[in-house]
């Protein structure tokens, strides 16, 4: 072969190569950027949800199922409020209870005298026996005011008088 017919063949062959390497390169990178390069995360991902919703499925049903009444589920969760229920009431019926005792015992002890109670002031007061099961009750009350002197009414023992102080 001569040197001109081998250099052709040279130049054919490299040519051939040329352009089937270009060819290999377009189809790998049209491969390439056809594909999401994601593609991989997101079946595991969706992967991971199937299998947790397969895992729960049956979940709300067996929670059903084990507080049902007569479950112990059911009487372990019932005896809990039940005993949350009677503390909450004890303690609330006690508030109740001492509010109520203090106001009623507050009416008991201070009647309503006309002009009524002042805070701040201090009063001189008579006890007579109670009646209706109170021991004591408030027979007479006087307002204490400065440079006065009081004790029993000379015409009345039973009352109290204030006077001047001398």
């Amino acid at each position: 072969m001569d040197a001109g017919c081998r250099r052709l063949m040279l130049t054919r062959v490299l040519a051939m190569l040329a352009l089937v390497a270009a060819a290999g390169a377009t189809g790998v990178f049209a491969g390439r950027a056809g594909r999401d390069p994601d593609a991989g995360w997101s079946r595991g991902y969706n992967a991971g949800i199937r299998a947790e919703r397969d895992a729960t499925r049956g979940e709300a049903a067996r929670i059903v199922a084990r507080y049902a009444p007569g479950q112990p589920g059911f009487e372990a969760i019932y005896a809990e409020g039940l005993r949350e229920g009677r503390r909450l009431g004890r303690y609330e019926g006690l508030v109740a209870g001492r509010r109520s005792g203090f106001r009623d015992g507050t009416l008991a002890a201070l009647p309503d005298f006309p002009g009524g109670w002042r805070a701040r002031h201090w009063y001189l007061v008579r006890l007579d026996p109670g009646h209706d099961g109170a021991r004591f009750r408030i027979a007479e009350r006087v307002t204490i005011a400065r440079g006065h002197q009081y004790g029993p009414c000379a015409k009345d023992p039973d009352r109290m008088c204030m006077s001047v102080a001398r």
